[in-house]
């Protein structure tokens, strides 16, 4: 059978206290405590402070030099680079520089303990930093003995300098003697070219540049303009021939033009003796002027004039037509004629184009040639006459200075840490003491051999509970804190959507994007503005969200909007399959929450959050200025807007 344990109802103590001591548990006495935590804090004070106090100083002394890449020796400005003060970073702490710096220390007056300083020593108490976006370099030299800081800075100065000026000079001297070299070789090309040139010309028969003075293209030239004349007088015999032919298929007069004026007398004269043989036989009959012989004589007179006009005219058509086709022949001939010597002339011109053409290309080689000599000459003119290997290479903002306080360790910073250490170490020794040396003790419900229930009078009870609610408050039970909504970080969101249904990962990438859910379930296609990548909410509070890449393929890959009544449900199942700690506290109101805290975090202005996300109380939106960082807010254009969970 199982041991029966024996439950004891004692009578009750005299007083409150005893009964108080009858219930206590052992634990350490003060005395032993205070002890426990005077020793391990006056060992852990003693061998911090030891440490702080007894470290060697370490001074620095610094120097800020303004250096600009050298340009080229012929050119007029200097280059101003980023790559420049790297390379003389470098060259700073370069071997042979900090030989030269060690010799300068030596040849200084009272070089006593920089005297005995190796490349090794500098390299350990030297340093060079650049100030970003600037040719500003400022050297440091730290090291336990003040003494040789500032000495030892300016003399790598002075070596850095020394260089920079030696290297100019060699600069300017060997560029020169290059130029000078290229310039005397270009001479000679030059004067080769030009006789190539002039033997090519000769040889070919070129006057010049202009085609007159050329016999073969003179020549040619010469025929096409005859071709042109010879054709155009061809064109105009043809048409004067036409217009003969026609004028005598019409029966119209056709005379020659040397015959016009004799027939226009003819034809006038005929005309006067029409006249007077009208006139006369209007006034006599036709009796009376048979009877008078110089009236009888008016027609015969008039007949004989119109015999020799037709006889003119007859004889003046075929002349002109003969005349004609004599001028329209002789203009075909000649025609004929030229395009046979032009054709003859043909090859002998295409010959020479081509000849002229090659000594054209030839020209302009020996004029591009020429202005390269000339440009040599003149850049070697500015090497030999800049002096710049006299003008100071860098500038000396600041020379180095003897410091006067130690740069590390900071003392009285390091005292107040050990001291606090030394406090939490005494603390934790204390609390560890009291765990290791505590011996166990029969306590409300554990297994003892025997209870012991002390009978408390009621009157006993009654004082303890009148002293107790003398001290304890009104208020001693206030209403619990209502629990935070949860924020997801950006992996949990990618393991979410990782397991969400492709309705999910939309409701999800919308809420995420500032949308609520009444938001999601109005939504329509033609709210997205895909051109844009641009989202316009409509309803009480309108505005325009961006679209995440995530999204926009998410929507691509469905042709139903995520506006269904079960969004909840789809997330609550979305939180579920992926494995997610606490998936109960995954809702909508967590996504939304999770995507204003990440705007906020951003640095976005409060007053512009309700541009993105919509309304907001004005107490959640007075507590979310935890989460704003140091400084002024910023617009809601100078914030990224896309969750970086749905970036990629």
């Amino acid at each position: 059978m199982p041991d029966m344990r024996s439950i004891d109802i004692l009578p009750s103590p005299e007083a409150p206290q005893d009964f108080l001591s009858h219930s206590g548990t052992a634990s350490l006495q003060p005395k032993r405590r205070l002890g426990v935590f005077a020793v391990a804090f006056s060992l852990a004070l003693v061998t911090s402070m030891a440490y702080v106090w007894l470290r060697q100083p370490i001074y620095e002394s610094s120097a800020s030099l303004l250096t600009v890449a050298p340009s080229r020796v012929d050119e007029a400005e200097a280059e101003v680079g980023v790559q420049h003060v790297m390379v003389q970073s470098e060259v700073l702490l370069g071997v042979p520089l900090l030989e030269a710096t060690l010799t300068n220390l030596r040849a200084a007056p009272g070089a006593t303990v920089a005297a005995n300083l190796t490349v090794n020593d500098l390299l350990t108490l030297l340093s060079v930093d650049t100030i970003a976006d600037t040719n500003i370099v400022t050297l440091r030299a730290r090291g336990p003995n003040p003494d040789i800081l500032a000495p030892v800075i300016n003399a790598w100065i002075d070596a850095y300098q020394a260089r920079r000026e030696r290297q100019i000079r060699e600069t300017k001297d060997n560029t020169a003697t290059a130029l000078r070299i290229e310039f005397e070789q270009l001479g000679e090309k030059v004067a080769a070219k030009r006789r190539e040139l002039e033997l090519f010309r000769r040889e070919h028969g070129i006057v010049s540049k202009n085609d007159a003075d050329n016999r073969a293209m003179a020549e040619l030239s010469g025929l096409n303009a005859a071709l042109n004349r010879a054709m155009e007088e061809e064109v105009k015999t043809k048409a004067q021939l036409d217009a003969i032919q026609q004028a005598i298929a019409k029966g119209e007069p056709v005379v020659p033009p040397h015959d016009e004026q004799g027939l226009a007398n003819l034809e006038r004269r005929a005309q006067e003796l029409r006249e007077q043989l009208k006139d006369v036989k209007r006034r006599y009959t036709s009796k009376y002027l048979s009877l008078q012989p110089q009236l009888r004589i008016i027609p015969e007179q008039l007949q004989q004039i119109e015999d020799e006009i037709r006889k003119k005219l007859e004889y003046g058509k075929q002349n002109a037509l003969s005349e004609a086709q004599q001028a329209y022949a002789s203009a075909r001939q000649s025609v004929e004629e030229i395009r046979r010597k032009i054709a003859a002339r043909e090859r002998e011109a295409s010959e020479f184009t081509t000849r002229f053409a090659e000594y054209e290309a030839r020209r302009a080689n020996l004029e591009k040639l020429e202005e390269v000599y000339r440009d040599t000459e003149v850049r070697l003119a500015q090497v030999e006459a800049n002096p710049r290997e006299m003008l100071p290479q860098l500038q000396i903002l600041e020379p180095g200075y003897p410091p006067k306080k130690p740069v590390w360790p900071h003392y009285w910073r390091d005292s107040g840490i050990a001291l606090a250490g030394s406090l939490g170490l005494a603390l934790i020794t204390v609390w560890l003491y009291e765990f290791l040396t505590r011996k166990g003790s029969p306590t409300v419900g554990t297994s003892l051999p025997d209870i012991h229930i002390y009978n408390v009078p009621e009157n006993v009870l009654l004082r303890r509970r009148t002293a107790t609610s003398s001290v304890i408050p009104a208020q001693q039970f206030p209403a619990l804190e209502a629990p935070r909504i949860r924020e997801l970080t950006e992996q949990e969101l990618r393991v979410l959507l990782e397991a969400a249904t492709l309705k999910a990962k939309q409701a999800i990438a919308l809420l995420l994007s500032g949308l609520t859910l009444e938001e999601i379930a109005e939504l329509r296609r033609e709210q997205f503005d895909h051109a844009s990548n641009k989202l316009h909410t409509e309803g009480n509070h309108p505005r325009t969200v961006p679209i995440p890449r995530l999204l926009k393929r998410w929507l691509a890959d469905s042709e139903d909007l995520p506006n269904s009544e079960d969004l909840e449900s789809l997330i609550a199942c979305a939180a579920i399959d992926s494995g997610l700690a606490q998936p109960e506290t995954i809702n909508a109101a967590a996504l939304r929450h999770t995507y204003i805290s990440y705007l906020v975090r951003q640095g976005i202005r409060l007053s512009e959050l309700e541009r993105v996300v919509g309304p907001l109380p004005s107490k959640a939106l007075a507590s979310y200025g935890r989460f704003s960082p140091p400084g002024p807010g910023l617009p809601a254009e100078s914030v990224p807007l896309i969750h970086p969970a749905l970036r990629s």
